[in-house]
């Protein structure tokens, strides 16, 4: 089994910006990123144009630290203080839906812990001292290890 923690920003339409600041600021290594317009197209939720070119999930190497980086989820809500999460990666779906269930006890549920393109198991909560986390489950303890299911085209 794997589990690792990662910072995971958050940001309001401008990921994309700050990727290339922390390029430059931070000497940063872009090794992942892939926007909303690459997942599979929902027919009963279709995407707007324009937020087909969010980023929906980037890793940035620092030194010899990972962050993960996104333009908030669409039909999600972006405010001050819901920008840093934290990132819980696992490659075992029963280790996610225990990490979840313990979270969310008097916490607040964001979103409900289902299977998406990206994840078998994937949810996110705040817990009752309004810290979020992401639960992201792998299929490989490789894909833990990378920060994400695919290799980098």
């Amino acid at each position: 089994m794997a589990v690792q923690l990662n910072s995971f920003l958050m940001m309001n339409g401008n990921a994309k910006e700050a990727i290339n600041f922390y390029k430059k600021a931070l000497d940063a290594e872009l090794l992942f990123s892939q926007t909303f317009g690459d997942a599979p197209a929902d027919p009963n939720s279709p995407l707007p144009e324009n937020l087909k070119d969010l980023v929906s999930h980037a890793i940035l190497k620092i030194g010899e630290t990972n962050i993960m980086i996104a333009d908030m989820f669409p039909r999600m809500t972006y405010r001050n203080g819901n920008n840093v999460n934290i990132c819980i990666s696992t490659n075992e779906i029963e280790k996610s839906n225990n990490f979840y269930k313990l979270l969310k006890e008097d916490g607040q549920v964001v979103m409900p812990m289902q299977q998406v393109h990206f994840s078998p198991a994937y949810g996110i909560v705040t817990d009752k001292f309004g810290v979020t986390f992401q639960i992201f489950t792998a299929l490989s303890e490789e894909a833990v290890i990378r920060g994400h299911q695919k290799e980098n085209d």
